[in-house]
């Protein structure tokens, strides 16, 4: 009997060769993948995706079939594949991976039916501290209290990202039992921090041009739903902020937001040019395009206009308040 096939969709790319690893690893031992392992570009001619689909193992029970970038395939190569998969006897175990599918269109629901869907999508950010806690215990040097928010402050949201930090900060504590938060900032590369600082001053200065400039620059680098990650991190500290300082509770503010000094004294510095009723309207619209990426829009469009409405103004030059629409 056919092995049902698996599809790996979304856009966290280290999750996902994380999963096919697993699956592979599954159906096949090392010294097996030599013989029995192929690893495709879903934008190959079409039939000789499909005849590798169809081959069956050289020297042992089992084939496996890896087929990326399932998303660039052309539309009528993506009908000659709902066929193959409607057909339903292929030889192989087809491990199809895909950042983004429209889930209105044949192929997807092809694979809804017939496949079992496993998804890769970015740890949420309240949970990445735990992520990166528990990459450190698993290398035997559990972190102490700060030291996993401080690589996210530092590092960003990517989980590629963070895993190579991890491993350099690791092999930089050598033979102390502990990851502290002096080494995660000795050594930690500051990929989202003055990228970002950019970002939102912009955006707090309702520079429309130097936002979309400083978002051209980071997209060079990261990814679309990280970027919108990062920044929607930098607006929960920044709110965190604004509202201990409404309190008149300013004293040991990196202590109290468990940040860096001057991570902390940054974000005091933008807090202070918002208010407080500004905040629920940035947050809808930061929700709308992580909705809007999601769900197949183009992604730098989608972040361009988000930026460009946080930064609207009205023609008589008085700030709307920041995600307000006209």
């Amino acid at each position: 009997m056919a092995e049902r096939p698996t599809l790996v969709i979304g856009e966290e790319d280290y999750l996902a060769d994380q999963i096919v690893a697993r699956l592979v690893g599954e159906r096949l031992s090392p010294d097996e993948q030599r013989m029995n392992l192929d690893v495709l570009d879903a934008t190959m001619p079409v039939g000789e995706l499909l005849t590798r689909l169809d081959t069956a193992p050289f020297f042992g029970p089992q084939r496996v079939v890896v087929v990326r970038r399932v998303e660039a395939m052309r539309e009528s190569d993506q009908e000659a594949l709902v066929r193959h998969l409607e057909r339903g006897d292929s030889p192989t175990a087809a491990i199809f991976v895909a950042r983004e599918l429209d889930r209105r269109r044949r192929l997807f629901l092809t694979f809804k039916k017939l496949a079992t869907i496993v998804e890769a999508r970015p740890i949420a950010a309240r949970d990445l501290p735990r992520w990166v806690a528990d990459r450190f215990a698993a290398a035997g040097k559990p972190a102490a209290p700060g030291a996993a928010d401080a690589l996210v402050t530092l590092a960003g949201g990517g989980l590629r990202d963070l895993a190579h930090e991890v491993d350099k900060i690791v092999a930089y504590v050598g033979d102390r039992p502990q990851v502290r938060r002096q080494d995660v900032e000795a050594v930690a590369t500051r990929i989202g921090e003055a990228s970002i600082f950019t970002l939102t001053d912009a955006l707090g200065g309702r520079d429309a041009r130097g936002a979309v400039r400083a978002l051209h620059d980071i997209l060079a680098t990261h990814e679309p739903l990280q970027v919108l990650f990062m920044v929607a991190r930098q607006f929960r500290l920044i709110l965190r902020a604004h509202t201990l300082a409404g309190r008149g509770e300013v004293r040991n503010l990196p202590e109290r937001m468990g940040l860096h000094p001057y991570v902390a004294r940054k974000v005091a510095d933008q807090a202070k040019g918002y208010r407080a009723g500004q905040f629920p309207g940035i947050f809808a619209e930061l929700e709308a395009a992580d909705r809007a990426i999601k769900t197949g829009s183009p992604p730098r469009l989608v972040l361009e206009a988000l930026f460009v409405r946080l930064c609207e103004s009205d023609r008589a030059g008085v700030r709307r308040p920041l995600g307000a629409r006209s």
